[in-house]
């Protein structure tokens, strides 16, 4: 087997050519699966992506998430995004997955600052002045993470149910194609391994 000796530093130096590609940093949410299936609702996780598209050519597109070599690498669009950006990266339950707002209301919402169904619940009285509906709107999501949290515990004992059902299926498998060969040996048979 051959090997290729490369530097590692050349793959977060410019290249040439860097300078016509059409580089776009933004924030995709994706779900956390341990803190969703802790809290009993869909929890996401905002994390930073990239996509890389050679002018002219829409099938050549790369989008993954930013690692350390792209942050060097295209460090000049990078160090732009970041600094365009007015948000951190947020944690919690994005209110498109809530189905009682409509785009409409999400935009307006995020204008204030508010992107996720926990910062709804914690929108100070001022704020809620100011958004026709807000009120409401606060108490739907306060009761909403209040019942996903009384439910998160039974959540996570009917996973744990799921998990010791399947065990005793097998179980009862193994213990039936035993059953079926002591039955072989006693009645004299050669006994023969149970089809599954």
């Amino acid at each position: 087997m051959q090997t290729a000796d490369f530097n590692y530093e050349d793959f977060s130096k410019p290249r040439a050519g860097d300078e016509k590609l059409a580089v776009r940093f933004f924030v995709k949410a994706k779900q956390d699966s341990e803190a969703s299936r802790e809290a009993g609702r869909p929890i996401f996780r905002e994390h930073e992506y990239l996509q890389i598209i050679v002018p002219g050519d829409r099938n050549q597109a790369v989008v993954r998430p930013v690692s350390g070599q792209d942050k060097a690498r295209f460090s000049k669009q990078y160090e732009h995004w970041r600094a365009t950006q007015t948000n951190d990266i947020t944690v919690g339950t994005p209110l498109e997955a809530w189905n009682l707002l409509t785009l409409s209301q999400i935009e307006e919402y995020k204008y204030f600052g508010v992107r996720t169904i926990e910062q709804m619940a914690d929108l100070r009285d001022d704020t809620c002045q100011k958004i026709t509906g807000a009120t409401g709107l606060k108490q739907k999501a306060q009761a909403f993470l209040s019942i996903a949290k009384d439910a998160a515990p039974m959540k996570q004992v009917q996973v744990e149910l799921d998990k010791r059902d399947i065990q005793i299926s097998t179980m009862q498998a193994a213990l039936d194609d035993q059953a079926k060969i002591i039955k072989q040996l006693q009645a004299g048979l050669k006994p023969q391994a149970a089809s599954k």
